[in-house]
């Protein structure tokens, strides 16, 4: 019952996160010759998937924030003054990137003014307020980055717009790393 759920949420994209590499001991127990006879068994019910339900590679966002929290927010102050040093043009600043980026707003700005194009009010919520509202967001600044050149990220938008600082950071990266040498 529990991979049929796993299964579903997974096939239907629930806007959920589900934690991974999660194991369940099971107790089986038999009866043989009119007696019990049980055993335990360890069962996978989730292992490390992308965004498409997909097992993937882990990254080195994973590593960083598994081994070296330290290095993490050296990783995060560059991407922060990266962010600044574009997003200052329109007077806009950032001081945290997961909940500063979670409705998608700031980052459709950050990739219209990284391409040079200004991106029309009408094509997104400047003040999103539901998380339907904020998920359109996310996903257009999504078909930006690619229509940019950029890969498709592995986060999905619901993720960012749950706060998960992790897939924050991937996709900020992607942009640090084809914008970096960009003067101002």
């Amino acid at each position: 019952m529990l991979h049929l759920l796993v299964a579903l949420a997974r096939y239907y994209r629930a806007p959920v996160r589900l934690p991974e590499n999660v194991n369940v001991r099971v107790t089986v127990v038999q009866k043989r010759d009119g007696l019990l006879h049980q055993r335990q068994i360890i069962e996978e019910v989730t292992t490390t998937y992308d965004e498409w339900g997909l097992r993937q590679e882990r990254d080195a966002f994973d590593t960083l924030f598994d081994h070296a929290p330290d290095k993490l927010n050296v990783v995060k102050k560059r991407l922060l003054l990266f962010v600044n040093q574009h997003l200052q043009r329109l007077n806009l600043e950032v001081n945290d990137l997961e909940s500063q980026f979670h409705d998608g707003v700031y980052l459709i700005l950050l990739i219209g003014l990284l391409e040079g194009y200004f991106v029309p009010l009408y094509d997104y919520y400047s003040a999103p307020t539901t998380m339907d509202q904020k998920t359109h967001n996310v996903a257009f600044a999504y078909e930006l980055m690619m229509d940019a050149g950029l890969p498709r990220p592995r986060a999905r938008p619901e993720d960012i717009v749950n706060l998960d600082l992790k897939s924050t950071l991937r996709v900020l990266y992607n942009l640090f790393t084809k914008y970096k040498q960009q003067t101002i």
